[in-house]
């Protein structure tokens, strides 16, 4: 799939930066660092990462491991790694 554009601030057309479309979902996700067990809320997810809703704010290069709903196309446990986290939710990339 290639990188669509989106309207910027300023009106210009930007670069979408993802290469996967995420699939919307609304409902409970667990992941866990290597000091603790979390439930948040997943807001979407693809093939490359997720961004999840959850009142902690995470470390920026953490590693997770997130279960994943299961819809067969990919695996139910993955890896993954903090890329923002603002104390509202977080987004994580998944790592291969």
């Amino acid at each position: 799939m290639r990188p669509s554009s989106v309207q910027g601030q300023n009106g210009a057309r930007a670069k979408e930066r993802r290469n996967f479309s995420r699939k919307a979902h609304s409902g409970s996700v667990f992941f866990a660092t290597p000091k603790r067990l979390f439930e948040g809320e997943l807001l979407n997810y693809s093939q490359a990462g997720l961004a999840v809703r959850v009142p902690e704010k995470l470390v920026e290069g953490e590693n997770l491991i997130v279960a994943l709903p299961f819809d067969g196309a990919m695996p139910a446990k993955r890896p993954a790694k903090v890329v923002w986290s603002n104390g509202k939710g977080f987004g994580a990339k998944f790592m291969r």
